[in-house]
């Protein structure tokens, strides 16, 4: 095995983001020697260049819309990305047609007459692999950066067949020795214009608009570090919902400059009439305080909140009261939208004091009121009292039935500091029943800020739980929300140490826009 630490930049000075990737070196490192064409061969070779490399050039007929499966005139299989494999790194081969997502590619414009090539399954493009400019160079799929090795020049001829040529290094998607036996890799060489560098492109459909399509996971990273109480996006790679690359270049996406300056606990939501999302956070920075008591005694009634239409442009931050005076704290607020009431219950964790210094000592509990737009608040009411702590509380609907779940704050018991579940066919009901506790024990030391989503393709829940002071998010998963059992994913990547946020399932045109505009 070999741990490759960084990647080279496209440039000198551009932004350069260590990742660690971990693959078989005999796969990718083969030798680069490259067989002679029999000299009849080659002759025919060179006169079917001639044709297709120093023809009337003609522009490739590509829908950016469309995912296609793409062929190799030389063997008739299709480029497929090896094993299904998610992973930055996995090898590029040719293969039988399946149909799968593995083997399904969209084009993506990336200027100056070149396309990124992007994988289905992954989200990931194309690439040279280690920005090698050599014959024979691996071809791999890798974290979408737009970078010279991810760009490609796509040249269509007269019989409908295309060539596409590397930007970085000038050559030309190749199966390697001329190959026509499946799980042959794919390589690039000198543009020679033979058929085993020929590719038709054969659509699968649109990128589905609408369609269910990938996550966007928006965190904070905790109050480590200064900038660690803002927002930071990852993005999955592609319809993955366990595998996640950040956004932004590892940087925040959205600051709070109000307040006391910090946005912990970010969630968003989407109005289901206007379309336009709310992201409300907790209006709190620890980071250089560290004072707990003061900050759940003294701290913000407020709700940090902003508004986008696309979820990538969000508006300035502002602030909006919804906890009353006798309230000390206002942490980890989401919201869910009400059928019942044509509108969103938000819902916060608050410790509430009955002298008006808030000396005296007392215990969180989750409150929540309503709202349509997230400047008018209907006046705060108490939703769990259980006569001891319990804060960040997140929702969930299946079949009609909501399902809460709620971080038990009680130390010393074998429960607390760990989940607890609870069920109601009314959303504002303050009398839920209950169904299972100790969710994340045995796996995780302690947990808190629960987040709950739906995969797009399947009848699966995933629930990540925030191990604070450890890991961060851990993710849990299962198929029947009322059975309340929840088992450890074994199988994950999540981006850095990830701390209390929110996922949101996507549309395909939702995860475009995310994806092209970082």
């Amino acid at each position: 095995m070999y741990v490759d630490l960084a990647r080279a930049p496209a440039c000198p000075g551009a932004p350069h983001v260590p990742v660690t990737l971990t693959y078989d070196r005999e796969l990718y490192m083969r030798p680069r020697t490259r067989r002679r064409l029999p000299g009849l061969a080659a002759a025919a070779a060179l006169a079917l260049a001639a044709v297709f490399l120093f023809g009337p050039p003609a522009q490739a007929a590509v829908d950016t819309d469309t995912w296609y499966t793409i062929e190799s005139r030389h063997s008739g299989l299709v480029l497929d990305i090896e094993g299904a494999s998610t992973d930055p790194g996995a090898g590029l081969i040719q293969y039988n047609a399946t149909g799968a997502a593995n083997q399904q590619f969209r084009f993506i414009d990336a200027g100056d007459g070149y396309h990124r090539i992007q994988a289905r399954h992954s989200g990931h493009s194309l690439d040279v692999y280690e920005w090698n400019p050599d014959n024979g160079a691996d071809i791999v799929q890798w974290t979408d950066n737009n970078n010279t090795v991810q760009q490609w020049q796509v040249t269509e001829n007269a019989e409908g067949y295309h060539t596409f040529v590397n930007r970085f290094s000038g050559k030309a998607l190749d199966v390697w020795n001329q190959s026509t036996e499946p799980g042959s890799r794919i390589s690039q060489y000198d543009p020679t214009g033979s058929t085993n560098q020929q590719w038709r492109l054969n659509p699968e459909g649109g990128t589905g608009g609408d369609d269910p399509y990938g996550y966007l996971f928006a965190y904070m990273l905790g109050e480590g570090s200064a900038d660690g109480e803002q927002v930071y996006y990852a993005l999955s790679r592609g319809n993955n919902p366990l595998a996640y690359d950040a956004l932004n270049g590892g940087q925040p996406v959205a600051v709070s400059d109000v307040g006391e300056q910090g946005a912990r606990d970010p969630h968003i939501v989407r109005h289901p009439d206007t379309g336009t999302f709310y992201m409300i956070a907790t209006d709190l920075k620890i980071h250089g305080d560290g004072d707990w008591d003061r900050a759940s005694r003294h701290g913000s009634r407020s709700l940090v909140v902003w508004e986008s239409s696309d979820l990538v442009n969000w508006s300035s931050a502002r602030l909006e009261q919804v906890s009353p005076e006798s309230a000390g704290n206002t942490w980890a607020p989401e919201a869910y939208w009400d059928p019942s009431q044509n509108a969103f219950v938000v819902y916060w964790a608050s410790k509430l004091y009955s002298t008006g210094d808030h000396s005296d000592d007392t215990y969180h509990r989750m409150m929540y009121s309503t709202t349509t737009d997230f400047r008018n608040f209907s006046p705060a009411q108490v939703w769990v009292d259980k006569g001891y702590s319990t804060i960040d509380s997140t929702i969930a609907e299946d079949g009609g039935t909501y399902y809460r779940y709620t971080k038990d704050e009680r130390s010393g018991g074998s429960c607390g500091k760990f989940i607890l579940s609870e069920f109601s066919s009314t959303l504002t009901d303050t009398d839920w029943s209950f169904q299972t506790e100790c969710i994340g024990s045995g796996t995780i030391d302690q947990g808190e800020g629960p987040l709950v989503f739906k995969s797009n393709t399947e009848n699966r829940w995933y629930m990540f739980i925030d191990e604070y002071g450890g890991d961060g998010y851990t993710p849990f998963e299962t198929t029947d929300l009322s059975g309340g059992q929840w088992s450890p994913v074994s199988n994950y990547s999540l981006p850095g140490r990830p701390r209390h946020g929110t996922v949101l399932p996507l549309t395909a045109s939702q995860y475009e826009t995310i994806q092209n505009a970082f």
